[in-house]
């Protein structure tokens, strides 16, 4: 698929060609995508037969948000693997736990309040669910619980520090938090709203460049190829994990957007917070199936520090899938 070009949009291509001189015709071809919104885009993506790689900002790293799923459940993964857990084992979530908006969870909680593994896995991937997140980052070992584990990985370029609650309080500028035992659920919410618009928007702008909490488009890959390729978990492991991925419901008009109807598609989106006008982040990363013999694609695709619409946002990700698609069928 080829943009059709302004003459403003081209001299921004030719301006970034000459700042990288050994980009791929396809990396020029993002680039040129790229240029239709404000903000940064980063990509990259690899063709596991041949083993080419293409990539524009491929070692910057991006606010992960909702991307951060996708480690965090095959941390679980493994660690019901070295524990002989099954994915039967019911955790208890907590009033502190439980986060407003996008979250099963939170809608059934307090009517149910333990939840099996593999449900929250498969919630907190395919559907985004918020609360499983923040139950399983704490129980997992939070930031040095997912050091240990990427570093084990050999991961390089994904970084996991805070909470779901935390990040969310960071973007938005809360400070002098309650207590956690006279937390109660909806606060969140109160909290957010207490900071003036101009102060959110000034938080807004330090999260974007904090290096917590980021992946790296070569960094999200890699964590996908070594997935797919079974150097992460056990067979039975990765096929439920893939198999949760291909189940995604979130971000249809991303990676999947302009792929051809039937295409299998394992993706994890995420969607940073927003003020004033500016996106934290618009991501989606995962792993595309060609036709043919022609094989997989692993890819990842972040922007950050965008005013553009979320439609524009979403089209440049799904472009640029659909040119990595076209040029290795």
């Amino acid at each position: 698929m080829r943009a059709s070009l302004t003459r403003r949009q081209c001299l921004a291509v030719c301006a970034a060609a000459s700042l990288s001189a050994a980009d791929s015709p396809l990396a020029l071809q993002w680039r040129s995508i790229a240029a239709a919104i404000d903000g940064t885009v980063g990509a990259t993506a690899l063709h596991l037969p041949s083993g080419r790689r293409d990539t524009i900002n491929g070692a910057m790293p991006f606010p992960m948000a909702s991307v951060c799923k996708l480690p965090l459940a095959a941390h679980w993964l493994a660690i019901a693997e070295e524990r002989r857990m099954t994915l039967e084992t019911r955790f208890e979530i907590t009033k502190y736990d439980v986060w407003p908006g996008v979250s099963i969870i939170a809608e059934r909680w307090d009517k149910q309040k333990y939840f099996a593994l593999d449900q929250m896995l498969e919630w907190m991937v395919a559907k985004s669910d918020n609360t499983a997140v923040q139950s399983l980052f704490r129980y997992g070992g939070g930031k040095s619980g997912m050091i240990a584990r990427l570093a084990k990985w050999k991961i390089d370029g994904v970084r996991l520090d805070r909470s779901e609650r935390q990040c969310a309080f960071d973007a938005a500028g809360v400070r002098n938090l309650p207590p956690v035992e006279k937390w109660e659920p909806g606060m969140d919410d109160k909290l957010i709203a207490a900071v003036p618009p101009a102060d959110r928007l000034d938080a807004l702008k330090r999260f974007i460049n904090d290096p917590r909490d980021t992946a790296t488009p070569d960094g999200a890959v890699q964590l996908i190829q070594k997935l797919y390729a079974g150097d992460l978990l056990n067979v039975r492991h990765t096929a439920r994990l893939i198999e949760i991925l291909e189940s995604t419901t979130t971000g249809p008009g991303r990676i999947k957007g302009l792929l051809p109807t039937g295409t299998v598609v394992g993706h994890k989106t995420g969607t940073g917070w927003s003020e004033g006008g500016l996106n934290s982040a618009t991501n989606d990363a995962g792993m595309i199936e060609l036709p043919g013999n022609a094989g997989q694609i692993a890819i990842a695709v972040f922007i950050k520090g965008s005013t553009a619409p979320t439609s524009a946002r979403e089209n440049v990700i799904a472009q640029i899938a659909r040119s990595a698609y076209d040029s290795w069928s």
